[in-house]
């Protein structure tokens, strides 16, 4: 029986090394990371949810939200589902069911795009989870409404004739 010859690129472990990738736009990300960054951006909050998938139904996940981007990952092995939104796609935010609204996934975020996606989110009713999700997303999504963008005005006042 023939031994397996061992390549010379394969002879090294990774398990001690952080697998780093560079995408064609040039944003390096760390694979063991939760979310690839870019440079500036931070992560605001992270959250376990339920994404309702018009296609595969609910789907386990956890969503992390930066200040530019709302980066869901999956956490069910047999669906693997990455949904990459950047927030300025974000057209209106909505608050799905209620304090007394039974059902199964029937409390959440309703999230529509300019993109034509509709996300839609279910989060525990316990704790108030869909209101801090909702306060910072409206907060980074539309951040003119919200004070976030230091917008310094000039007005030029022509000067009088003297």
């Amino acid at each position: 029986m023939a031994s397996p010859s061992t390549s010379k690129y394969n002879s090294h472990s990774l398990e001690d090394e952080s697998i780093k990738m560079v995408s064609q736009d040039g944003v390096s990300q760390d694979l063991n990371k939760s979310v690839p960054q870019l440079p500036g951006e931070t992560l605001i909050t992270d959250k376990e949810v339920i994404y309702i998938c018009p296609f595969n139904g609910p789907i386990k996940g956890r969503v992390y939200i930066t200040n530019y981007r709302l980066y869901l990952r999956s956490l069910e092995t047999d669906s693997a589902l990455i949904l990459d939104v950047p927030l300025g796609v974000i057209s209106r935010i909505e608050k799905m069911g209620g304090a007394t609204s039974r059902g199964e996934n029937s409390y959440g975020l309703d999230i529509t795009c300019k993109d034509l996606r509709n996300l839609r989110f279910a989060l525990k009713q316990e704790g108030h989870s869909r209101r801090d999700m909702f306060e910072v997303l409206t907060r980074y999504a539309f951040p003119l409404a919200h004070s976030l963008a230091n917008l310094k005005l000039m007005v030029i006042l022509p000067q009088p004739p003297e």
